[in-house]
């Protein structure tokens, strides 16, 4: 496999380390630039991106890319690649389908944590964390994420805010209190709905500062935007059965967001699970006496 081939192969010359190191820090970039342009980003010379790839068993460029791209998209299994995009095979077994399952979700969150910067989501915690109210926006299969978070903070006792029915989340009412410390995260796996562009909007306008987590690249200019922008890396095209890679990874990495924030207040944020869990504990007991005087009558 490529991907193995660039991490394991020690046989190479400084030039061709330097071309590597590009290719292994930004592998979806380089599927979509030309030869010449690879080159100018790795200050070498194109000869000697061919010989790297011929190294690596292609004919060149070209197929190199191919091969590539083919790897991004799907992961290996018992010796066969399997697509992220539909990985169950026809007339697979119940059996087969729960282990291609738990591969997938395995290889993405390898993947994702190989791949987080830790330095972004220490900001983003902190964002948070210090907010007075949190607004948080999200779309079809992002929405679902987000209410996952709401209902985290919850529990912590954070002030957050999710509106949930379509076209509700571009409408929102302004405090007129300057000493609220508002913060959004915004989750959009791709950035190019027109909610999206709008809420945004809306968002700068109020000078709310807001994280946009995405599975997408092309974030201009809305990461410029942000202050912080956490990305995960996305193998599944449009045409897939559901997001099962993207959830995975957009899942673990607000996780990771929220256990930081716990551990940053972390006696206060056991208190308040505590006291979450009372509440919840008081009302079982209460509706469970009402229910057992209506069942005496």
């Amino acid at each position: 496999m490529i991907i193995e081939q660039l991490i394991g192969n020690k046989n190479l010359t400084k030039t061709e380390e330097q071309i590597v190191k590009f290719i292994q820090d930004y592998p979806r970039a380089v599927i979509n630039l030309s030869l010449e342009q690879l080159s100018k980003q790795c200050f070498v010379s194109q000869a000697s991106i061919i010989r790297l790839c011929k190294k690596l068993g292609s004919k060149g460029f070209a197929e190199f890319k191919i091969q590539l791209a083919s790897e991004l998209s799907s992961f290996a299994l018992d010796g066969q690649q399997i697509s992220v995009d539909v990985p169950i095979p026809p007339n697979g077994s119940c059996e087969n389908t729960a282990k291609v399952f738990y591969n997938l979700s395995v290889k993405t969150l390898e993947h994702t944590f190989n791949t987080l910067n830790f330095s972004e989501i220490e900001e983003a915690a902190k964002l948070l964390a210090g907010a007075d109210i949190v607004y948080l926006y999200g779309r079809g299969e992002s929405l679902i994420l987000a209410q996952d978070f709401h209902y985290k903070l919850i529990r912590l006792g954070i002030h957050s805010s999710l509106e949930t029915l379509n076209g509700f989340q571009e409408a929102r009412s302004s405090h007129t209190n300057s000493k609220i410390n508002e913060v959004a995260l915004v989750i959009s796996q791709y950035c190019n709905s027109h909610q999206f562009h709008y809420v945004v909007d809306e968002l700068m306008s109020n000078n709310i500062p807001f994280i946009l987590l995405t599975a997408t690249q092309k974030t201009w200019p809305y990461d410029h935007f942000a202050k912080v922008t956490l990305r995960i890396d996305c193998l599944e095209s449009r045409h897939k059965m559901g997001s099962f890679n993207s959830r995975t990874a957009m899942l673990y990495l607000l996780d990771c967001i929220f256990g930081q924030m716990f551990s940053l207040n972390y006696d206060q944020n056991i208190h308040n699970l505590a006291q979450f869990s009372q509440r919840k504990v008081e009302r079982d007991y209460y509706y469970k006496a009402i229910q057992d005087t209506n069942n005496s009558d």
